[in-house]
């Protein structure tokens, strides 16, 4: 077993060598994180893999039961949110307060700082680790019988995003990333707060506030996106800038998709029955 994953880790070392030399077209340079813990992308593999085979198997397994765990998960999807909010909270204000000092602005093309003492590299860390966390949703998802949530939005968001911050981790590790962390930070702060309020109360009516506001996020994002593609800035992995712009845009399609189905449609049909 020991030797089947020497190999595995060699063949995936070597992959994660191939994408990072594709990502940064040639600029050589040493990531402060390459040695931190989960940074390796064999790691990275194995935790997407995981996350992937618990929702595959554990629908097969919840769906042979007759009624789902919400009610015993209470305790921990309490502590959980809270753990969350205080999370999120942490790592958005961490990062505005690292800008700050370092004289970061909201216009991209921040100078990224390429050794062990980039000023972000710590909390993006934390974030991308926060990503393995978020995998407790989908838990809560599948063990409550919750199959409405268990959308190909929510899988392919949770996976996509911790994979792609591999990446990040690896090449785009200070300057401009800090307002990604900004953002996200703070949207899921507010999530989690909404998941926290969703245990005691089922009608909060700020929900498709939620999903607008996470919208705006990424509208965000593919502005900061453009700019620096657009402005020809040298400091970021013009690829990695790309292919986060069309990643970004994808989940903005996924999320409008799920605005429209759930908010949008409701009230059309709702004020045809009241025409009727």
């Amino acid at each position: 077993m020991e030797g089947v994953l020497n190999k595995f880790y060699d063949v995936t070392d070597e992959l994660g060598s191939q994408v990072i030399d594709w990502a940064v077209q040639g600029d050589k340079f040493v990531s402060p994180t390459q040695d931190w813990p989960g940074a390796r992308l064999g790691t990275a593999l194995l935790i997407a893999g995981g996350y992937l085979s618990f929702v595959l198997f554990g629908r097969v397994a919840m769906s042979m039961r007759s009624k789902g765990l919400a009610e015993e998960l209470y305790p921990l999807r309490f502590g959980y949110n809270i753990v969350q909010v205080m999370l999120c909270s942490y790592m958005a204000i961490e990062a505005v307060m690292i800008a700050y000092r370092q004289g970061y602005t909201l216009v991209p093309c921040n100078t990224m700082v390429r050794d062990t003492t980039a000023p972000i590299a710590n909390v993006l860390w934390l974030f991308y680790v926060s990503k393995i966390l978020d995998f407790m949703d989908t838990f809560f998802i599948v063990l409550g019988k919750k199959w409405e949530q268990l959308s190909f939005l929510h899988v392919y968001h949770h996976t996509t995003i911790f994979l792609f911050y591999w990446l990040n981790l690896h090449v785009n590790f200070d300057g401009d990333i800090y307002l990604t962390i900004v953002l996200n930070g703070t949207i899921h702060a507010i999530m989690y707060t909404y998941y926290f309020v969703s245990l005691h109360t089922k009608n909060i009516w700020w929900k498709s506030s939620l999903t607008s506001c996470q919208m705006v996020q990424f509208c965000c994002m593919m502005g900061q996106a453009s700019y620096l593609v657009l402005s020809g800035c040298s400091e970021v992995p013009r690829r990695v800038t790309i292919l986060y712009f069309f990643y970004i845009l994808s989940l903005f399609a996924l999320f409008a998709q799920f605005f429209v189905s759930s908010y949008v449609k409701p009230k059309r049909n709702k004020g045809k029955s009241k025409a009727n």
